[in-house]
């Protein structure tokens, strides 16, 4: 992962951005195939998971949660609507909170599910209404009508966060399109970003490849630690990095690199990704961060 985060900062940085003159073609393609796709499908997959919060099993339920985390993931990995709406900047922190602060989320949630607050009053913070805490109070205990109402009004706030996503998306897309070097550059960030947060916090500090937890295996750092999503959720983010730049998933950048004749950089990229997605899909079950 380290590899292939220091080969995209060098070579589609250095490659791309200096010099974004390309057909317009990938540039659309990118937006209505990954962006705008990955963002109707995760409201589809919140709208699909709140049908499963009364009267459905339990596999069920932790199906459709898996579903949506996969989705979100997918978002998150090229998010880029901030760019075009000073709002929608904060989008992905009302829907996802971690790693954010200090506060044990986990203890919270467990007090209000034990008490009788109501829920108006109980959820009164954002980072009690996101994907994490929606998977938190649906499976860290056993389910009761006390944990279906908070999930039904969290899972509420996320949908309706995901719906504010998707409909900017459809909203900006003009405004996209518009500007080649701007778009790339936002895409490019993205990515960036998302590299870092999965190498560091999604999988570093659960598999104690940092300085801190170094040797230690510590399933609790997960993203989603009850409800077996985060092992899904990597490797959804893991896959949107190969709708960006894989060669087998154009129009995408890999069409822009090959317009700039960049291809010799573009392909040490996208050969770190093949190596990541093979060790993704060869790690065992038993240590796929599994509580």
């Amino acid at each position: 992962m380290k590899r292939f985060h220091i080969l995209i900062i060098s070579v589609l940085i250095g490659a791309f951005v200096t010099n974004a003159r390309a057909d317009q073609n990938p540039y659309a393609a990118v937006y209505d195939n990954v962006l705008q796709v990955d963002a109707d499908r995760a409201v589809a997959s919140c709208a699909a998971l709140q049908k499963t919060l009364a009267n459905v099993p339990e596999p069920e339920r932790r199906d459709a949660f898996v579903k949506l985390a996969r989705a979100w993931a997918r978002v998150q990995a090229g998010y880029i609507l901030g760019g075009y709406d000073m709002d929608a900047m904060d989008y992905p922190l009302l829907v996802d909170y971690f790693h954010v602060g200090k506060e044990n989320i986990h203890e919270s949630l467990a007090r209000i599910v034990a008490d009788d607050t109501l829920v108006a009053a109980a959820l009164y913070k954002n980072s009690y209404k996101t994907v994490g805490a929606l998977g938190d109070v649906m499976f860290s205990g056993a389910w009761s009508p006390r944990r279906e109402i908070l999930s039904r009004a969290i899972a509420a706030n996320v949908c309706r966060n995901l719906a504010r996503i998707r409909d900017g998306y459809r909203e900006h897309r003009t405004d996209y399109l518009g500007d080649s070097k701007k778009a790339l550059s936002l895409l490019i960030n993205a990515m960036l970003e998302s590299i870092y947060k999965t190498r560091d916090w999604r999988i570093a500090q659960v598999s104690g490849l940092n300085k801190q937890t170094l040797g230690q295996y510590l399933p609790q750092n997960q993203q989603y630690p009850y409800s077996k999503a985060s092992w899904a959720a990597i490797g959804a983010t893991i896959d949107t990095y190969a709708q960006l730049i894989g060669a087998d998933r154009q129009p995408n950048i890999a069409t822009i690199a090959h317009a700039k004749n960049a291809d010799s950089g573009l392909l040490a990229v996208q050969k770190a990704l093949a190596m990541t997605q093979q060790a993704y899909r060869d790690t065992p079950p038993g240590r796929a961060f599994q509580l």
